[in-house]
Formats: structure tokens, sequence, C-alpha cells
């Protein structure tokens, strides 16, 4: 499979490096707009830099990789589908709604395959919480989770200052790092969120988007979610960040925090423990994989731009509310 790989300089390109790395993988060419990354990732993986998107774009290829800027994807996305050419994008797909509908419409038309990565999906977590672990959609309650990442300063450091300009970006530590919670809600409960009240917070006065968020959403089947993020963590190469949980279940109540997943039974109060992988780093190379995989079966993604366009509806009710004092917005849907 030959794989083209748009704008390399976003921080998340590193994680699929593994996956790129397999047998019968050839990375064609690459991609840098932000001209940061590209000469390095052009040696490691022994291909062609480009000079821009456009000459990447004219060459021959089975599979795209689109890390662009956010205000950037969409039109990038649809020349992809233009083309036919299937893909994986990184969320959220476009600067808006809008967008991100725009084009999943268009690649439903063509019949063009689009995954968005949301990781969480191909998780231990994931697993653990799934009707086959005995946890059904419909029995959770409550479910609480708190992801603080490293500080506004690692996307400055890595090329990427422009995730923190809302024009370029459209929001901050929500839509980066709380989109994927918004996701893992609705799909462990198996029901929509409809509505959300949010409070955000920005400290750096040359910032635009939320370095700190607060998001509680209330689902159709009635269940509330809280969801907590932030640029605010001291992170460090081998502590990069703050991840923890709480889940009300019929069945049971359930935390976790570091490598622990603690669960402690309704009927008898009986009280296991187990060691999971919570680095999220890791599952990148196993979605896109999990993506080729997919692709060559004619299988729907486990997630694509309709999960993005439904994440992203949520994301900017939240922000509405956010910018009229925590009033709760309601989820506009199409």
């Amino acid at each position: 499979m030959k794989i083209a790989v748009f704008d390399v300089s976003h921080w998340h390109f590193p994680l699929y490096i593994a996956a790129l790395k397999d047998p019968g993988i050839e990375v064609i060419g690459i991609s840098d707009s932000a001209s940061f990354a590209g000469p390095r990732f052009s040696d490691l993986l022994n291909c062609k830099l480009f000079g821009s998107n456009d000459e990447l774009m004219s060459q021959d290829f089975d599979f795209a990789l689109v890390f662009s800027r956010h205000s950037d994807m969409a039109e990038l996305a649809e020349r992809l589908i233009a083309k036919g050419k299937p893909f994986l994008i990184e969320k959220p797909c476009g600067l808006n709604v809008e967008e991100v509908r725009r084009i999943r419409n268009l690649a439903e038309k063509r019949g063009v395959y689009v995954s968005v990565p949301f990781i969480q999906r191909v998780s231990a977590l994931a697993d653990l919480l799934s009707p086959a672990a005995g946890l059904m959609a419909d029995g959770f309650e409550h479910l609480s989770f708190r992801f603080v990442v490293g500080s506004v300063a690692r996307y400055e450091r890595n090329g990427c200052a422009w995730m923190l300009e809302k024009a370029l970006a459209g929001g901050g530590s929500m839509l980066n790092v709380g989109i994927h919670f918004i996701d893992l809600i609705s799909n462990l409960t198996q029901s929509p969120i409809i509505e959300v009240s949010g409070q955000v917070q920005i400290y750096r006065p040359d910032v635009t988007v939320d370095e700190q968020a607060v998001f509680t959403c209330r689902t159709a089947a009635g269940q509330i979610g809280v969801i907590e993020t932030g640029y605010l963590y001291p992170s460090t190469a081998d502590d990069q960040r703050d991840f923890a949980f709480s889940l009300s279940h019929r069945q049971s109540y359930i935390r976790g925090y570091a490598d622990q997943f603690y669960a402690k039974t309704r009927e008898n109060g009986r009280a296991s423990s187990t060691t999971i992988e919570y680095n999220t780093d890791e599952y990148y190379p196993v979605f896109l994989r999990r993506s080729w995989a997919d692709l060559a079966n004619n299988r729907r993604p486990v997630a694509g731009l309709l999960e993005a366009e439904r994440a992203l509806a949520v994301i900017e009710a939240g922000y509405r509310s956010a910018a009229n004092r925590g009033m709760p917005e309601r989820v506009e849907t199409n």
C-alpha cells in the first residue's frame, strides 16, 4: 500500500510511525506546510519531502493521512474525496460543524472511506467497559473524565503555534483532548449527547483558545457526563498527563487513575483491580492498522466523519454555553 502523508509537523504524526514501517507499507511522500519537521521525517521514513500539499496530491498513492491545521483540513479532505482516495484525518476534521458535515456528505456520496482516530474506541479501557465485559450500554448512570495535558508552550516548541489561535484551531483543550471523551460517552451509552453546560478559562493573554474547560453533558437516555480538560499539567517525557475517571453503572462503580482500573460490584460489594495501559499515545498505530483492515474488508471505519461531526456539535454547544455563563445549550443535529 502506497501512503501519502500531508503536513507531518502535527504533534500526533510521530505516534503513527510504527504502523507506517509495517511490511507492505510504503510511504511515497510527505508534505510539511509548517516547514518544521519535514526533513527529519523524510530521512526517518526514507521518502521524498514534497514542497507543497499540491505536489504531493498529484502523486500516485493508495491511502492518505491528513494532519493539517484545522482551518485547512476540510479543503484538503474535499480534494482527496474528489480523487476517490481513502484517508485517515485527525480530528476535528475541519474548523466547524458545517465544514465537517460538508465533507461527510461528499464522502458518503462518493463512497470514499474516511476514518477519524477516536482512539479510545480501540483502547483497553473501552474493552473493559464494553458489553463483552458485562457492562451494557443502558446501565451507565454517570460518567466523569479528567484529562489534563502539558501547557500551551508545548505546541509552540513543536511548531504548532497555530493551535493557540481560535481562528486556525477552532478551540483549545476541550476540542483537542476532550472530544475523545465526548465520543466515548456517546459510544459507551449508545446515546447521543443532546445538551451541554460549559465553562472555559484562558490564562495567557496572547492565547485565544481554552486552556481549561469543564463540560457537563446529558445524553438522550438521561445519563450525565462530566469532562474536565486543560493545558495545565507540568508535562515531562515520562509523565505527560493527568488522566482519571469514575463511572457509575447499575452493575458496578469503576474508577481509574495512573495505570490502575478499579471496580466494585453493587451486588456483593466485591472489589477488583487490574493494571492496564492508559497511555493513549499507544493506540494511534492500533487505530491506523484497524483502518487499513476495515478498508481492505469493505467495513465502515470504527469511527469516521459522522462521529466527528456529532462530537464537534457537542463541542460547539459547550463553547456557546461558556460564552453565555454556563447556561445549558442544546446540541444542534442535522
